[in-house]
């Protein structure tokens, strides 16, 4: 039981490391943003999305994201695009992990 409890608090800390340095990166992506590499990433996230949503684990403000990468990228500012278009992608990423997380701790609850 405590190995359980354990491995629970184990994976909460490792999904909000995570989620920490991908902020970072994310603001440092930001800076160097053009209109190629925004619409790349806006691409990748409506892509990580799908995939998702497919799963069953896409979290709820991830197409709001890239929406306003969307409309932020057709206005010209390309910083707040490539923010939130960053975001968006790193969103969906840690949804996957977490959804493995989590399909890892059930299995191992009803052994």
């Amino acid at each position: 039981m405590k190995l359980k409890k354990t491995a629970m608090y184990l994976g909460v800390v490792t999904l909000v490391v995570s989620l920490a340095a991908g902020c970072s990166t994310t603001e440092e992506k930001a800076a160097n943003a053009t209109s190629a590499s925004v619409e790349k990433t806006i691409a990748d996230a409506k892509a990580a999305l799908t995939e998702a949503e497919k799963g069953g684990y896409a979290w709820r403000d991830t197409g709001k994201f890239i929406k306003q990468a969307e409309e932020a990228a057709a206005a010209g500012d390309l910083e707040k695009a490539s923010k939130l278009s960053h975001k968006a992608l790193e969103q969906s990423e840690l949804a996957k992990k977490q959804k493995i997380e989590q399909d890892l701790a059930v299995k191992e609850r009803f052994k």
